[in-house]
């Protein structure tokens, strides 16, 4: 379930980068946001990173992974940026690394960037407009991938926002 706190915030964002469909484009979220996307190639099991030096917002994505993968990566990164603009600050660097501890729901911060993420890509009124009232049948692949598709998304990140915004159904 997103905070409301996380929902007005990306409502904000989202508003900010004059952002009114889907699929979300994160590049400019990330302007809006005043966050500097750099993409390159990183080792596998890293997805990102937000850094902050001299004033500046940069986020590293790895250009190896897939497009939606890279769009996941710097919306939950834009989500540290915008839920914690002060935390563990080292020599005036924060580094936030995308990697297994965030998949695994067991850092508090990691779970707000991911929702944060998950709200960003898929606003509930952006699916609620393309659901026209329906709930999703998840054993439907094809309805599944062609909204996936729509957002930008994998197919499990739309799947458990489906399910958190009690938008689906199995069978």
């Amino acid at each position: 379930m997103t905070s409301p706190k996380i929902t007005k915030q990306v409502a904000e964002l989202l508003s900010l980068a004059k952002i009114t469909k889907a699929p979300v484009e994160v590049l400019e979220v990330a302007k809006a946001a005043g966050v500097v996307v750099k993409f390159g190639a990183l080792p596998d099991e890293l997805s990102g990173f937000l850094m902050r030096e001299a004033g500046q917002v940069i986020v590293g994505v790895n250009s190896l992974h897939s497009r939606r993968r890279q769009a996941f990566t710097i919306a939950h990164e834009i989500g540290h940026h915008v839920l914690h603009p002060k935390a563990n600050f080292v020599d005036h660097k924060v580094l936030y690394f995308r990697d297994g501890r965030a998949s695994q729901a067991i850092d508090e911060k990691e779970m707000e960037a991911n929702q944060f993420a998950a709200e960003l890509l898929m606003p509930a009124p952006f699916l609620a407009k393309a659901l026209k009232g329906e709930t999703v049948d998840l054993e439907d692949d094809d309805r599944v991938e062609e909204l996936a598709k729509k957002f930008g998304v994998s197919t499990q990140a739309l799947t458990f926002r489906l399910i958190n915004l009690n938008l689906a159904q199995q069978g």
